[in-house]
């Protein structure tokens, strides 16, 4: 999945919510008149969220989900969230660790006997920050890959990158995967099911499987210009085991519901997920430039006293596009997707992005100045 980190920003759709300053209110009046030019324009179908201190202040759903049938993209719209997994695989690998079960700093030939180098030598830490000088893929999202190829062909080849150095790798978080199965004795989906998406009620979330889920619930991305995209899961479905391109580092779709969910639980609102492994997944590791530093899973960016100011990723297969951000310090939460084309998308996501700092007051004084 395509990596788009998050120097983009949120647009949102007003909801009848507990009152909020009028202060906070204009700072919210950019996003429903730009989801509405999106729709008219580009025919953009997606849902806007931003929160404040737990509560929504715009919630709001643009166009279709499913163009052909009419039906209104909605908070329990099932949708792709691309490179958003990655943050979804960092959870299982960090769990795995707190119980003792594997080291972040141990090659990960450790724990897959027999892969290939030079990848094999890479450490899990490399691999959960990309630096561990892999290359991006094996392949497209959906040429056939299976699990001992991607650990005997797809890791012995050459390094594209001196290790150490950031470079973002799709594979690196397929090999993690590999890694959760052989640790945990799960399917990766399994793992996420049983440890993550179930027990934070996460019931719309899934990558291959959506046992009973009737076909209306899903968005289909529509590609401008060309036929719309068939749902992720069946193009997943059709590989019968053969996904290693996708597994642990995209193709999972869910809803808006479902990633508030997650939000809420990697804040610390409710329980879920511990609050070690929520700080471990969200505190700065790796600089990739300016002020932003790789997380596990998450990219994080510092304000001028090093402190965490914007935490989040997007995630995009070039049709759907996915961000998810979180404004710690004033606690704001944006969540916007996206169904026909990333370029229609994203200055949807930047205006609500800039409408989220407006309404956290983050000015460009407060931030770092970015490196050259």
């Amino acid at each position: 999945m395509k990596r788009l980190l998050a120097a983009m920003a949120l647009v949102l759709t007003a909801v009848a919510t507990p009152a909020i300053a009028e202060g906070q209110r204009n700072a919210l009046v950019t996003i429903d008149p730009a989801g509405r030019d999106a729709v008219q324009k580009q025919g953009f179908g997606g849902y806007v969220l931003v929160e404040l201190r737990g509560k929504p202040v715009f919630s709001k759903g643009y166009g279709y989900a499913d163009r052909e049938k009419k039906i209104p993209f909605r908070i329990d719209t099932i949708a792709q969230i691309g490179s958003l997994t990655k943050s979804m695989t960092a959870f299982a690998i960090l769990s795995l660790a707190r119980e003792g079960r594997l080291d972040l700093e141990k090659p990960v030939k450790t724990y897959l006997p027999g892969a290939a180098e030079p990848a094999a030598s890479a450490t899990i830490h490399q691999l959960l920050t990309h630096h561990a000088g892999l290359t991006d893929h094996c392949g497209d999202d959906f040429d056939p890959l299976t699990k001992e190829t991607e650990l005997h062909t797809c890791m012995a080849m050459p390094l594209e990158f001196k290790p150490g150095t950031d470079h973002y790798s799709n594979m690196g978080y397929s090999v993690l995967a590999a890694v959760v199965e052989q640790v945990s004795g799960q399917s990766w989906e399994d793992y996420e099911r049983n440890h993550l998406w179930q027990p934070l009620g996460m019931k719309d979330t899934g990558f291959a499987r959506f046992d009973g889920v009737k076909p209306e619930r899903f968005a289909y991305g529509y590609p401008p210009g060309k036929p719309r995209d068939d749902l992720v899961s069946n193009s997943i479905a059709k590989l019968h085991g053969a996904d290693w391109n996708l597994r642990g580092n995209g193709g999972t779709q869910s809803t808006v519901a479902d990633m508030e969910r997650y939000y809420r639980a990697l804040s610390g609102k409710s329980p879920g997920i511990p609050r070690d492994v929520a700080a471990q997944m969200t505190a700065p590791r790796d600089l990739i430039e300016g002020e932003a530093w790789e997380g596990y899973g998450f990219a994080v960016r510092l304000d001028k006293n090093n402190k965490p100011y914007r935490i989040g990723f997007a995630g995009s297969d070039e049709v759907f596009m996915s961000y998810f951000g979180w404004l710690p310090q004033q606690d704001v939460f944006i969540y916007v997707v996206g169904n026909n084309g990333w370029d229609n998308v994203k200055p949807v996501i930047s205006t609500v992005l800039h409408a989220a700092y407006n309404l956290a007051g983050i000015t460009p004084d407060m931030l770092q100045p970015q490196k050259k």
